[in-house]
């Protein structure tokens, strides 16, 4: 039994198969490209997030070297004032001693020194 199309061909599984073939080429052309469209359209989301990335990461970047500008700025403070005090406690060594040096020297003047006689 034979069918026929509608121009009064007789359909055969050759011509059948020939049909199908186009059709699947055409509609998987069409698939491909509506893939390929989709694929576009996620890449550019990508690239907007990778740019909202180095954005962000710019940003950080800045934050960051301002903390650390800080820092440094700290550790010159704490730096300069381990130096002054280390200075500061030798200068106050050096003025005890001068002290204690002045009071002996006193007290050997004052005990070198004899009680006027009233007359």
């Amino acid at each position: 039994m034979s069918r026929k199309n509608g121009d009064n061909q007789v359909i055969t599984k050759k011509n059948l198969e020939k049909t199908l073939d186009k059709v699947l080429a055409s509609r998987g052309k069409v698939i491909l490209n509506e893939v390929d469209q989709k694929f576009e359209k996620v890449g550019e989301r990508f690239d907007e997030v990778d740019q909202k990335f180095e954005k962000a990461d710019e940003q950080i970047k800045e934050k960051f070297d301002k903390v650390l500008t800080g820092q440094d700025k700290i550790c010159k403070q704490l730096s300069d004032l381990t130096q002054e005090s280390k200075i500061n406690t030798k200068l106050y060594k050096y003025h005890d001693k001068k002290l204690e040096k002045h009071e002996q020297r006193i007290n050997k003047l004052e005990l070198n020194i004899q009680p006027a006689k009233h007359a």
